[in-house]
């Protein structure tokens, strides 16, 4: 089993004295505000204080826009004071204009929620991040393991995955599909649809896909005459039009997004794992915002964070918290 790391105490008197401090410097604020700021425990007062002083946080995401709203609405009950300027950038967006950022004195955002691997470890090893060290659950309190999700070299902390899968029509296949073997059906042939392989998140899913069911497999994809999509949002609205029957590459977001409309679709996960694009935070190493921003990657790893990010994907806590999907492993 992982080995799980506890938080350290804080001396009771020592936390009441910075929490103290913490609101008479932010004496400005509501009532209730000051009210729920009493409430945060003693190992977060010190850091809580911190970020209130420093205001607000600038974090740059690649989930779904109803997800980033999700996250900025509960941080920001959770954490009165901290304004959450929250901006969602695709990949192909957030990776250009971070580049130009961090050449710049004004830099870029506090932290980051990123899937590029590549392209976060480059960085890393530049040391454009830094590491939390004032968060507790980054630094192994509750369930996150920082032995197993925190990369030391690079500054990165792997916070969950949204998974790709299957789905199906199931006005077309009523029977649903079990497997990825499953598309293979004869009666599938120029019904299927299939991710296009563009990106190296698709490279990544193809190579998983031969070695999870072999290069025949991948060979009988490939004759079934798909029809080829360039993203994920596409497929997923050619499923609910009936415009293909089935799809290798599907997000359970959007597949749930559209049911909620009436769309006639549904997915399953394969029994012998899944597609992943893992989720990493990094911190800006010269962050405006330092304490901030460990303070949103503490909420992010708390099961409260992670049931939001990754209500249909995958949690890095163990045990993982009700309402995600599956786990990590």
């Amino acid at each position: 089993m992982p080995q799980v790391f506890r938080p350290r105490r804080l001396f009771a008197f020592a936390a009441s004295l910075a929490l103290l401090l913490g609101l008479l410097g932010c004496s400005s604020g509501s009532a209730a505000s000051q009210e729920a700021a009493a409430d945060v425990p003693p190992e977060y007062a010190q850091l809580y204080a911190a970020a209130r002083a420093e205001g607000r946080v600038k974090v740059y995401m690649v989930l779904v826009p109803p997800v980033v709203e999700a996250l900025k609405k509960g941080f920001e009950q959770k954490y009165p004071g901290v304004t959450l300027d929250a901006v969602r950038l695709t990949d192909p967006e957030m990776l250009p204009r971070v580049d130009a950022e961090l050449g710049t004195e004004q830099g870029t955002a506090d932290l980051l929620l990123n899937t590029s691997v590549a392209w976060l470890r480059k960085h890393g090893a530049q040391n454009a991040w830094a590491a939390a060290d004032r968060s507790p659950l980054a630094n192994g309190a509750s369930g996150y393991d920082p032995e197993a999700w925190f990369d030391a070299t690079h500054k990165m902390y792997e916070v969950g995955a949204a998974l790709i899968t299957f789905a199906w029509n199931t006005d077309l296949v009523p029977g649903g599909i079990r497997d990825y073997p499953d598309l293979l059906d004869p009666a599938l042939k120029g019904k299927l649809g299939v991710n296009q392989l563009s990106s190296g998140q698709a490279t990544d899913f193809y190579t998983w896909l031969e070695q999870t069911f072999g290069t025949e497999y991948y060979e009988g994809l490939a004759a079934m005459n798909p029809r080829i999509y360039e993203a994920t949002a596409p497929i997923v609205a050619a499923l609910g039009a009936g415009e293909i029957a089935a799809a290798n590459w599907a997000s359970p977001q959007l597949v749930e997004d559209a049911r909620k409309k009436g769309a006639p679709i549904d997915y399953a996960l394969s029994p012998k794992g899944s597609f992943a694009a893992r989720g990493f935070a990094v911190l800006n190493a010269k962050a405006k915002a330092p304490n901030a921003a460990q303070l949103f990657l503490d909420y992010l790893l708390s099961a409260e964070g992670q049931r939001i990010a990754w209500q249909h994907g995958s949690s890095v806590l163990n045990p993982p918290p009700e309402g995600v999907l599956t786990t990590q492993d």
